[in-house]
């Protein structure tokens, strides 16, 4: 083979590889964007949920993540 017909073997390797990403590509988006709307309802009620919920909830979330940190360091402690 000579170099001009492997200059357009790998340009047309090239093309294709970059045609199939680009549809690639598309294809995710289009799949997120339906998603997207499928999800919408389920979102809206997780929105509602939070504020259902209020400042009391995140105040126990918390005071559980500084539970835990204590117990964890505590139990560093006792182990040396």
């Amino acid at each position: 083979m000579s170099n001009a017909e492997l200059l357009t073997a790998g340009i047309k390797l090239m093309v294709c590889g970059m045609g199939i990403v680009f549809v690639f590509l598309v294809l995710m988006v289009g799949a997120m964007n339906l998603l997207r709307v499928a999800l919408a309802p389920l979102a809206a009620r997780l929105e509602e949920n939070q504020k259902q919920s209020g400042a009391n909830g995140k105040k126990a979330d918390d005071a559980a993540l500084i539970a835990a940190a204590v117990a964890a360091v505590d139990l560093e402690i006792r182990n040396k």
